[in-house]
């Protein structure tokens, strides 16, 4: 009765959530809901030692079987903790925490968390980042401290390439990659030399991981990086051939399969890729040998035209279609004898 016009709501925002993808392929396969604010601005850098604590872990519902809420002292980016972890850490600041929600469950076995095995069809983790040391940002580093600093990244890297942490090794390359885009301003030629040369080992090597990740695209960009500064390098021209390859390049695979051989001739791993690519044109020169065969049918078909003559547009026959010139002679007076005609007949009048 107080309220003739209907009920009054009143609503109270108490608080905002913040969702972000922080997965590798920004796919949200991992997305982090922050539910606790951190302090400033601030993430923990590469290489740098955190503590993170994992209060739970569920499949959305229920706790995991076999799950321990642990708190892990890891060094960011080393691939001390299963993917999904790696990628929440770097992405959260002092005191954040966060539901951390991973529909890849693979990325999210951690045997020190009891998860070894992860039969979920996702797992959702409670986080909290409880702190992390604050190291340098790589542009106020001197060229001695990025050039050690890259030389370690590059280490952990080729580590966890081969332990089959395709994506995290991929991502310590990218970042010596980028430290080193512009090395004009060095000042000692030395750390200029040493930063060119780990640029092209890590531009090679993210090669060497886009061809595993079948991303033949970004393993030939990556290729043609090195080969710009380098067009002798065998590694790069090598990963280059298997990216053509696998794009159905093959005259092209050709071409770089036979400048690694004349560059290394004793290569064998070249001279298997070049046969392969041989017959893989071979099959599409038949290919297009065969599709030609049939445009070729199909022009055969249907009456040819003679030479300076266009096809018929109907059933005429050729008397009907070509009249010829001396009947049209004859229905064509010439100028001349139309005025002689002319004069005799006013000669009669007069």
């Amino acid at each position: 009765d107080k309220h003739a016009d209907g009920a009054v709501i009143t609503v109270a925002l108490e608080q905002i959530f913040e969702t972000k993808d922080v997965s590798f392929n920004k796919d949200k396969s991992m997305m982090k809901k922050q539910v606790k604010e951190g302090e400033g601005y601030d993430t923990a850098k590469d290489g740098a030692k955190a503590k993170l604590n994992v209060e739970a872990a569920t499949d959305g519902s229920s706790a995991l079987a076999g799950f321990s809420a642990q708190t892990l002292e890891i060094t960011v980016g080393n691939g001390e903790v299963c993917d999904a972890l790696e990628c929440a850490v770097c992405e959260m600041k002092k005191g954040e925490r966060a539901i951390f929600t991973v529909t890849n469950p693979a990325a999210a076995a951690e045997e020190k968390l009891g998860l070894k095995d992860v039969k979920a069809d996702k797992v959702v983790f409670t986080l909290e980042l409880i702190e992390f040391e604050k190291s340098k940002d790589t542009w106020s580093m001197s060229e001695e401290e990025k050039v050690e600093f890259a030389n370690s990244r590059k280490e952990v890297g080729s580590q966890l390439f081969k332990a089959g942490r395709l994506q995290m090794a991929l991502g310590r390359y990218k970042k010596v990659a980028d430290m080193f885009s512009y090395i004009d301003n060095f000042k000692e030629e030395n750390n200029k030399v040493k930063a060119k040369v780990l640029k092209q080992a890590c531009d090679a090597n993210k090669a060497a991981v886009y061809l595993k990740l079948k991303d033949f695209t970004e393993a030939k960009n990556s290729c043609n990086a090195v080969l710009k500064e380098d067009t002798q390098n065998v590694k790069a021209t090598y990963r280059r051939a298997q990216a053509e390859l696998g794009l159905k390049n093959f005259s092209d695979c050709i071409r770089d399969c036979k400048k690694v051989v004349e560059l290394d001739p004793p290569n064998k791993e070249a001279r298997a890729l070049l046969k392969q690519a041989q017959a893989g044109q071979k099959e599409e020169d038949k290919k297009a040998k065969g599709l030609f065969a049939n445009m070729c049918k199909a022009l055969g078909k249907g009456p040819i035209p003679e030479p300076g003559k266009s096809a018929s547009l109907g059933n005429f026959s050729d008397d009907e279609e070509d009249a010829p010139m001396d009947v049209a002679e004859e229905k064509d007076v010439p100028m001349e004898d139309a005025a002689e005609e002319k004069q005799e007949e006013v000669a009669k009048e007069e």
